[in-house]
């Protein structure tokens, strides 16, 4: 029996044997296949990279040729349907390209009428001769004052200069009802500038690119008073309240600013409004303290917030009375565009441009306005939400509260004899 045991077990740990070895070499073999997979892998994916960068070459040259190939055949299609054309068609063209001609000697014409430009070869000559330092020469010009003054002028492209005779004045001139008048006066270093060219024929000198344009718009600025005054009867209430909502901003944000922080239980001086009710609070019991609390706290609220709603209104009206005074200016416009006619551009829009500023003025109101009604009332409301904590808490311990100040109070009692005492 022990021998048939021994034999039974000598064959069982052999065959443990032979099975782990058979998974070992399993496992190796499993692990050799993945390498091999994944070698295979990584050349196929190379192999495929390498292929699409030559089929992305092959492809960006025949999108090439298309593109040429297009080309080519809208030519030869363009050729065809010139050859297909009729006489008909060939004569409108002709018209048509007539036309344009046509169109562009006129246009050139109006750049000189007493010496028309009838080709581009003439076109490019003008050009030459307007880029070319012409010399000066003397003139009369009108000043501003009414005055005439005598001095010479340079005439660069379509701009023309002058400076006097004794080289204190100049500046850029144009010709209105056949007399030049002064349009831009030159600061002094434009006037050194200018006296530097006429003396030495070279130099750098202010010159307007924009073919008189900037004279332009300098000679119609306007100042703040003349910009108000197109706006009408209705610019005077919305500065009237302009300066109601800013003396009430002032005065309200330097009392804001005063307000003294909360102090709960504390032994440092209080504000009146929290003084006012920590009296109650000492004073009364039940529920007449608590009635009183909230009288007190509507009293210090209607304080507090006094000013607001003018600025709030302000705010809200400086808008409507903008849109009130365009509204009447475009009616305005409209009435004489119904009498006399809507043929001048220039008159419509700048009763339009008049109507509007109004509204600029209103909006220029209502915007700081309604930022000062949201600071200051948001400061209001977070002075109102401590007061009433505090409230609430001198309403439920009451007794605790007159504890703290009373030992505040002999504490700075005890604090002034020690130092007299010390003294």
């Amino acid at each position: 029996m022990n021998a048939f045991l021994t034999l039974l077990f000598t064959i069982l740990f052999t065959l443990s044997f032979f099975s782990k070895a058979d998974i070992s070499s399993v496992e190796a073999e499993l692990v050799k296949e993945v390498k091999h997979a994944n070698t295979f892998y990584q050349q196929q994916t190379k192999k495929i990279a390498k292929e699409r960068r030559q089929l992305l070459k092959q492809l960006a040259a025949q999108e090439q040729q298309l593109k040429t190939l297009s080309v080519e055949a809208a030519l030869i299609t363009r050729a065809k349907d010139e050859q297909n054309l009729s006489v008909e068609k060939l004569n409108q063209r002709l018209q048509t390209w007539q036309q344009q001609q046509n169109y562009l000697e006129h246009l050139f014409a109006g750049i000189d009428a007493e010496n028309p430009i009838l080709s581009v070869k003439q076109l490019s000559e003008r050009i030459n001769e307007q880029g070319r330092l012409n010399a000066f020469h003397p003139i009369t010009i009108a000043l501003e004052n009414g005055q005439m003054s005598g001095g010479k002028m340079i005439t660069i492209g379509p701009a023309h200069l002058f400076i006097n005779n004794d080289h204190s004045l100049g500046g850029l001139i144009n010709l209105v009802d056949q007399q030049w008048q002064l349009a831009l006066e030159y600061d002094t270093s434009q006037l050194t500038a200018l006296k530097n060219v006429l003396q030495n024929k070279h130099g750098l000198i202010a010159y307007d690119a924009t073919n008189n344009r900037s004279v332009v718009l300098s000679q119609h600025q306007e100042s703040i008073s003349e910009h108000l005054h197109k706006g009408g009867i209705w610019v005077v209430p919305i500065l009237a309240f302009a300066v109601l909502a800013s003396i009430i901003s002032v005065i309200k944000a330097v009392s804001l600013m005063r307000l003294p922080a909360l102090r709960l239980l504390s032994d440092k001086q209080m504000g009146k409004h929290q003084e006012a009710l920590f009296a109650i609070s000492k004073k009364y019991h039940s529920a007449e303290r608590d009635d009183l609390l909230f009288d007190q706290l509507m009293r210090t609220k209607r304080i507090v917030e006094r000013g607001l709603s003018t600025i709030a209104v302000t705010a809200s009206v400086a808008p409507l009375l903008g849109l009130l005074g365009t509204v009447s200016g475009m009616i305005q416009t409209f009435k004489l565009m119904t009498l006399f006619g809507a043929g001048d551009a220039n008159a419509v829009s700048g009763g339009i441009s008049e109507s509007l500023v109004t509204t600029e003025l209103g909006l220029i109101v209502a915007i700081p306005a309604l930022i000062a009604h949201a600071i200051m009332s948001r400061r209001c409301h977070h002075y109102m939400a401590d007061l009433e904590s505090y409230a609430v808490k001198v309403s439920h311990e009451p007794q605790t509260v007159e504890k703290v100040q009373e030992q505040s109070t002999q504490q700075k009692t005890t604090t002034v004899h020690e130092v007299t005492n010390v003294a």
